[in-house]
């Protein structure tokens, strides 16, 4: 079964802050890993908190798409990133 790739816009805050080493845990790290928590909350209906709006986690990761789009392909970009976070630790050791 072949998936359609995920689009995302390459000048989004994501990325920039994915590759910035200021923060200890990485601050796009934490984000994607809320956000997934936040739209499994959203896609059974629940508000996550009362300021969160979709339309931030769209701009912030650079997508399109449903709540239900959005949660599949952020679990899609934590799998990658992690991974490539996880070789780049044991390359420095």
């Amino acid at each position: 079964m072949s998936k359609k790739p995920i689009e995302i816009d390459g000048g989004c805050k994501f990325f920039s802050d994915l590759q910035s080493n200021n923060n200890v845990p990485n601050l796009a790290i934490w984000n994607l890993l809320v956000s997934i928590r936040d739209l499994k909350l959203s896609t059974k209906g629940i508000k996550p908190h009362r300021n969160w709006k979709i339309s931030d986690v769209k701009k912030y990761f650079g997508m399109n798409g449903s709540a239900k789009v959005l949660l599949s392909n952020l679990k899609t970009l934590k799998e990658v990133t992690l991974s490539e976070v996880e070789l780049n630790e044991m390359e420095d050791k």
